[in-house]
């Protein structure tokens, strides 16, 4: 992915708490992979001024970019957001090392503050200017002096899953899984009839969303491999759709039985290996008015190479006798009751 932290270090943290926000930079960095054709990191510091301490294109080991926070100074001063988001726009640039959609890298930025900034409107339309980019914004609000409504506005709709109040720089580290999790989750967003290619390790996803141009037409998926075995996994409304398989790894609690019997339902799934090359699958869009459809590949050998291109079927002849059926409810229903038969009593 490429990865962005807007990190404050206005008048009213102080020099403790800036050190928090390194030492959870440094611990989040140390879980997602940060390498050349890995995960790429741009940071920026602000307080009265914005300051890029690392592009998306320098520094590419995660020793050197958790060096580049480690030496960073504390300034304090006012709280120019606006200018930090400003500052990540530049980061977040194909001459400073952002990459296109169609290599499937996901485009994440964290924004971390603990007040309201100097100027609530420019700091919105900021945002705005990443979010159209096709950039996913999460902000996080330390404390209880906080503008919410300029919080809310910072983030990538819903804010319910993008903004995340915290209550001290103390509590951060504590969220270093939800914020992990978070980050690689992300589906990478792509336009209709686009091709992506990706490599991906053993039981890892890449989760791909691809906007529907034309309401109520199939979309022709070609997955080709160029190396390993893949399984492919979509639906058009759960974002991060899974190997029904892996949730036998968890613990299932009545209040959410439900909820997971219809992510289950409602994801599909297909399977290729090295030795086939190529597969097609067409889809049938649901009667409801879906906006994406979600992908999600995942590795099922050591190393995965892969190509998935993206069809409407207005614009390409879509062979119908490719046509997969979905999950068979009866292994759906196994499944389920399998896991019910797991949980503890």
């Amino acid at each position: 992915m490429d990865l962005g932290f807007v990190l404050d270090a206005s008048g009213s943290i102080g020099a403790a708490d800036f050190q928090k926000q390194r030492i959870f930079v440094g611990q989040l960095l140390r879980q997602v992979n940060v390498g050349p054709n890995k995960t790429h990191v741009g940071i920026v510091k602000y307080s009265s001024n914005a300051q890029v301490l690392t592009y998306l294109n320098r520094d590419y080991t995660v020793e050197e970019k958790i060096r580049v926070v480690n030496t960073s100074v504390y300034n304090g001063g006012s709280t120019q957001t606006s200018a930090a988001l400003q500052a990540m726009d530049r980061v977040f640039s194909l001459s400073n090392g952002l990459r296109k959609l169609e290599e499937g890298a996901s485009r994440v930025i964290f924004v971390i503050t603990d007040g309201a900034s100097d100027n609530q409107n420019d700091t919105i339309n900021a945002a705005a200017v990443l979010k159209d980019q096709g950039i996913h914004l999460v902000s996080v609000g330390v404390g209880s002096s906080l503008n919410l409504i300029e919080l809310h506005a910072i983030c990538t709709p819903p804010m319910t899953e993008n903004y995340f109040p915290i209550a001290n720089y103390a509590a951060l580290e504590q969220k270093i899984n939800q914020f992990t999790s978070k980050t690689c989750s992300e589906p990478v967003p792509l336009p209709g009839n686009t091709t992506v290619n990706g490599t991906i390790g053993k039981d890892k996803y890449k989760f791909l969303k691809i906007k529907i141009e034309i309401i109520g037409n199939k979309i022709k998926i070609t997955v080709k491999l160029f190396n390993g075995k893949v399984k492919l996994f979509y639906s058009f409304n759960t974002r991060n759709p899974k190997d029904p398989q892996d949730f036998i790894d968890y613990e299932t609690k009545t209040s959410s039985f439900y909820e997971r019997f219809v992510s289950l339902f409602k994801s599909h799934s297909m399977e290729t290996r090295a030795s086939s090359d190529e597969m097609e699958i067409v889809i049938s869009q649901p009667d409801t008015k879906s906006e994406f459809l979600y992908v999600g590949v995942k590795g099922v050998e050591d190393d995965n190479s892969f190509e998935v291109k993206f069809d409407d079927c207005q614009s390409v002849v879509c062979n119908i006798g490719t046509l997969r059926s979905p999950i068979n409810l009866i292994s759906i229903i196994v499944l389920i009751i399998s896991t019910l038969l797991l949980r503890p009593s």
